[in-house]
């Protein structure tokens, strides 16, 4: 069975030769090492999954568990998603990245009664999947948080906002569009373009998802799953896009 991966996807991460120690000596089998990849040694087993970079005749990548990534990513110093057994980098954040996340941050925390809300930044991963970890940009609980991993990992999301790097657009457009579709009690994920006035919106409905794209400045995007609603002005202030 082999596993796809689409372009869209993060570059996988390339482990240092001290990554690699670290996890060949918490592993109870034993692994190769070439250039930044940890390879499958011995034997390829023909009912295991297929890693998407296999090429016959050569090793078989390493597919890890859902415990070799979350033991990595604890002793990690940068952040890494976790799809189908691989472990991807994260893009950089840029100056308008991270003034876009602030500003969404500020005017849901001037709105929401923190009493029922939490807002929580990009250092909480959510779970999307039995074997899918990501990191949005920001997200929002109702009520209790539900978390697991020491408190690393978020379970119950009602909202996810993904603010849109060069190299995620349609890693975040569509890719984890399906990933937060799937996620039982998430209620809307927004998407936000730091490059021009744009938003889009999902939300579910008894019917399905509804899809919704604001591109006016002077737009105010309803979030009725949190009883606020949000003006493009304050997501974007203090940004200004030159037309080219």
């Amino acid at each position: 069975m082999a596993i796809e991966r689409a372009d869209v996807f993060p570059r996988p991460h390339l482990f240092t030769v001290e990554e690699y120690f670290a996890f060949e000596e918490r592993s109870e089998f034993k692994h190769e090492f070439i250039d930044g990849v940890i390879y499958d040694w011995g034997d390829i087993d023909p009912a295991a999954p297929t890693h998407p970079d296999y090429v016959p005749g050569y090793p078989m990548p390493h597919l890890f568990t859902v415990e070799e990534y979350l033991a990595f990513e604890g002793e990690s110093e940068f952040k890494h998603e976790f799809i189908d057994g691989i472990i991807y980098d994260m893009t950089g954040g840029t100056f308008l990245h991270s003034k876009i996340k602030v500003n969404i941050i500020r005017a849901l925390l001037a709105r929401l009664d923190d009493a029922h809300f939490e807002v929580l930044n990009s250092d909480m991963s959510v779970r999307v999947g039995a074997n899918r970890y990501v990191y949005p940009d920001l997200s929002v609980v109702r009520g209790q948080p539900q978390l697991e991993n020491d408190d690393t990992t978020l379970l119950n999301p009602i909202l996810a906002v993904e603010a849109l790097s060069a190299t995620s657009v349609a890693y975040d457009r569509y890719t984890k569009l399906e990933y937060y579709r799937a996620l039982p009690g998430l209620e809307a994920y927004v998407i936000v373009d730091q490059f021009q006035c744009d938003l889009d919106l999902h939300t579910r409905t008894e019917t399905g998802w509804h899809w919704q794209s604001f591109s006016d400045i002077d737009d105010v995007i309803p979030l009725d799953i949190i009883g606020c609603e949000l003006p493009l002005s304050e997501i974007y202030r203090g940004i200004e896009f030159t037309d080219e």
